[in-house]
């Protein structure tokens, strides 16, 4: 099956009731995503943000591993870093929110919670987009959000829905 014939199998629903999904694997295909956010299917980029933006929709976590479904399709996912990557963020109201790439916002709660682990010697920041789904912030977001962080000894954190989100 071809991306075009993905796309209008699914394009037409309001919702996605990936849970409902079980559809049988498809061999010999695969969507992998690099370590700068760009997806690929069978090895080829795929450009069109909109294609991004729906498959983004159709992850499925199911035994430890990560797959895009559609009702009659089931394609592996493999990926570098992570599913999402943070691309930018906002403050309203002493709440944040965070940008992915495929343009939807998250925001920073107990449950799209914050975490940041230490990955060959670097910090590894990255935010809880959906159940086992997250988001790493670029470097450049990173650094922005450590700038206006609050500050206790040596400790910095962020403060948003009420929720203490420690970056060291």
């Amino acid at each position: 099956m071809d991306l075009d014939q993905i796309e209008k199998s699914v394009i037409d629903l309001e919702s996605y009731p990936l849970d409902k999904w079980n559809p049988k694997l498809c061999q010999n295909v695969s969507f992998r995503i690099n370590g700068e956010g760009k997806w690929f299917y069978n090895e080829s980029e795929i450009k069109r943000i909109a294609m991004v933006k729906l498959f983004s929709k159709l992850i499925k976590y199911e035994g430890g591993k990560y797959f895009v479904v559609t009702p009659s399709e089931k394609i592996s996912l493999n990926f570098e870093k992570e599913i999402f990557y943070i691309i930018d963020f906002k403050r309203i109201d002493g709440d944040y929110f965070f940008k992915t790439n495929t343009e939807e916002w998250v925001k920073l709660t107990r449950e799209n919670e914050l975490n940041v682990s230490m990955v060959d010697g670097q910090p590894y920041p990255r935010i809880r987009v959906k159940k086992h789904i997250w988001g790493l912030l670029s470097r450049n977001i990173f650094y922005k959000i450590i700038s206006e962080a609050d500050q206790n000894g040596d400790k910095l954190f962020l403060i948003s829905d009420g929720v203490y989100f420690y970056l060291n």
